[in-house]
């Protein structure tokens, strides 16, 4: 979202001109549609219809995949579990009989006995940081997984060092070296796990090579002795607050002297791979393909989430390195795509969140918000903002009729002063323990967004897993994001936008040049504080609360969302499953073709 500081009073002027009768989203309604289902109502229909199911975060990562991969998982008929694409920046969290285990590359399916788990070639992998970090979890607790690694890139020190120089300081990557290493991909010199069993020669060689393309070019920039110094300044404020710090085999790489670096990498290298604990290796994709021949299932786990898939114009400035969409996932797989049905499920989370830089409407803040003021997590948010019922209510009702947020300050406790979508961003972020998995950085929430949702529904299809929504206990009213407005003039895809402009959801989605530019339109509803869900058990065939039958109707008939189910605690299995119970009740416009 726009910083409010930096709207100048014509600005204003505009959004105070908007007419709430031209968004007719804002006066949607639709009430008593909904009643608690069974898994074999809704879920398992889904998977015996199709061969491969693919899960999806819908916005911008971090939305809680965990539950329904396990649920899927978990169905008698899948028999394999992938992981295609992308990295360890990805991050998500599975409860296991009582233990948590944090995942980045790995699929979820380790824990569950009786699949076999595969990471496709396309994926990239730090060995080092894989066993370390990842496997060394499930080896803990005497879990032996399945698991075959197929012919992965090779993420090696200096593509991590490589982030670190070039964004280190700003406190807005994930220093996994995703970037770095992906451009070694593109250009063919990235090592890839084979070329580890082979010739010590030819591997010497094809490393020296990367680290002319990698690792030379910020030699230019930054110095060895500079990055060490940045490395110990970073584990010095990771032991303070218990956070992921610069891995050792990274530090012991800046130490090895510069002719001696390739040998360096290929002993840690053969060390980790030659570990009898190292994952078998083989061809993950015919693992796929031969399941799929077989008529078994296949379970894909997308990393991040649509709108950070590089496959995607929207937001492809501040995307990951690779294509995280359910169409860029199954292309991944290397499956007949002729051949084999699929069905993509796509999760969002309440409230929504974003970490690092880009456009994001719904925000509550900019996305630079938290790593400009360098803080590096939740701890760093102690005192400050603390009265989460106080601020939520202040912010909710400097909410215009026609769904623009006022600029209104709050004055906290120790007298400083915030704008209002500040003071909620800092509370709400520590009030749900919302830090990146992989970085521990605070997020940035925001509001349900009907607009991005509507344009994922167009791409993916309709079903839709919302997590978390047992956080909607905490609020007296909830919002949805029901339209943006452009403040400043802006080009996309030779469509000239302009300020007043109003996007709705099914509109010509936007680039970021324009995107950023724009605040949400809210659309302000009863929350169900006084109807608590969390962790309460569902009886099949009930109603839900009304106030949560209400948020649920009106964001799948704005969004044309097929909502299956919704998390209501921490638990793995704490899903409730829904269904509709009668024809939604419209009263704003038509969204087209009801969506099954």
């Amino acid at each position: 979202m726009l910083d409010l500081r930096e709207i100048t009073e014509q600005e204003w002027k505009i959004l105070r001109a908007i007419d709430p009768k031209t968004i007719p989203e804002l006066s949607c309604a639709a009430e008593n549609i909904y009643i608690v289902a069974s898994i074999d109502e809704i879920l398992n229909p889904i998977i015996r219809k199709n061969d491969v199911i693919v899960v999806c975060g819908a916005f911008f990562g971090d939305e809680g995949k965990g539950k329904i991969v396990d649920a899927i998982a978990n169905h008698p008929d899948i028999r394999v579990i992938a992981r295609v694409n992308s990295g360890e920046n990805a991050g998500h969290t599975v409860w296991h009989d009582g233990r948590k285990y944090v995942f980045h590359l790995a699929p979820s399916g380790l824990l569950i006995p009786g699949k076999t788990n595969v990471i496709g070639p396309e994926c990239v992998m730090d060995p080092v940081s894989f066993m370390e970090d990842e496997l060394s979890q499930v080896l803990r607790d005497d879990i032996t997984p399945d698991l075959v690694v197929g012919n992965v890139h090779i993420v090696a020190p200096y593509h991590k060092l490589a982030d670190l120089a070039r964004n280190g300081r700003s406190n807005s990557s994930t220093l996994k070296g995703m970037s770095p290493v992906h451009a070694s991909k593109a250009v063919k010199a990235c090592v890839r796990l084979d070329q580890l069993f082979g010739s010590r020669d030819k591997l010497t060689r094809a490393i020296r090579r990367d680290l002319e393309f990698s690792y030379n070019p910020i030699m230019q920039i930054t110095s060895e002795e500079e990055l060490l110094e940045r490395c110990a300044e970073i584990n010095e404020r990771a032991k303070k607050r218990d956070t992921p710090g610069i891995p050792s085999h990274l530090i012991g790489f800046l130490e090895a002297p510069t002719g001696e670096k390739a040998d360096y990498l290929i002993d840690l290298y053969l060390q980790t791979v030659m570990n009898k604990q190292f994952p078998k290796r083989g061809d993950a994709l015919r693992i796929i393909d031969t399941a799929l021949r077989q008529n078994e299932k296949v379970l894909l786990e997308a990393a991040q989430a649509y709108y950070l898939s590089n496959g995607v114009e929207t937001h492809f400035g501040s995307s990951t390195s690779a294509n995280t969409t359910s169409a860029g996932t199954k292309a991944a797989a290397g499956y007949n795509q002729e051949k084999y049905r699929s069905a993509t499920i796509n999760v969002t989370k309440f409230p929504p969140s974003r970490v690092g830089r880009g456009a994001n409407p719904c925000g509550l803040v900019p996305q630079t918000f938290f790593s400009d003021r360098k803080y590096n997590s939740l701890d760093d948010l102690a005192g400050v903002c603390e009265d989460f019922d106080g601020i939520q209510a202040a912010f909710w009702k400097s909410i215009g009729e026609n769904g623009i947020l006022k600029k209104e300050y709050y004055t906290d406790a120790d007298g400083k002063h915030y704008l209002l979508c500040e003071t909620m961003a800092i509370s709400s972020s520590r009030k749900h323990g919302e830090c990146g998995a992989t970085t521990k950085k605070p997020r940035v929430l925001g509001i349900m967004d009907c607009v991005a949702q509507h344009h994922v529904n167009q791409k993916q299809g309709p079903y839709l897993s919302i997590s978390a929504l047992d956080r909607g206990d905490e609020y007296d009213k909830i919002g949805l994001v029901v339209a943006y407005v452009v403040l400043r003039e802006g080009e996309s895809n030779g469509a000239t936008y302009m300020p007043g402009q109003i996007i709705r959801p099914g509109d010509q989605l936007p680039n970021e040049q324009v995107l950023e530019n724009c605040l949400p339109v809210i659309k302000v509803m009863d929350g169900w504080k006084d109807d608590p869900i969390g962790g309460r058990k569902f009886q099949p065939g009930k109603d839900l609360p009304r106030a949560l039958n209400n948020f649920i109707g009106v964001y799948a008939k704005i969004t044309g969302s097929n909502v299956i189910n919704f998390g209501n605690g921490q638990d793995t299995k704490a899903l409730v499953y829904i269904q509709k119970s009668e024809p939604d009740i419209l009263t704003c416009c038509d969204y087209g073709e009801e969506l099954d």
